[in-house]
């Protein structure tokens, strides 16, 4: 079962992240890109969590997972104050 809750977790966020690449090239503005960056790092924190956890049990990743997450939420973050600014 979680298995499952792993990958659609990946799956979702990879579907975010081409859905926002795909509004920012129709639309071109800059705030999409930023979601689609962050949704991308966050397909890359999803795979991290399942390879963790389900193919390398006796492994902790939690560290790199962390920081995965903390850049994609700072990257998130930095676009969201940048386009504030413009």
């Amino acid at each position: 079962m979680a298995l499952t809750v792993y990958l659609l977790c990946a799956l979702a966020s990879l579907v975010c992240a081409v859905l926002l690449l795909r509004g920012y090239r129709a639309t071109g503005m800059r705030l999409l890109f930023w979601g689609a960056l962050c949704f991308s790092i966050f397909v890359a924190t999803n795979s991290l969590l399942f390879i963790d956890l389900v193919v390398f049990p006796q492994m902790d990743l939690a560290l790199w997972r962390t920081s995965f997450t903390l850049v994609a939420v700072a990257l998130l973050l930095y676009g969201l104050i940048f386009e504030a600014q413009h």
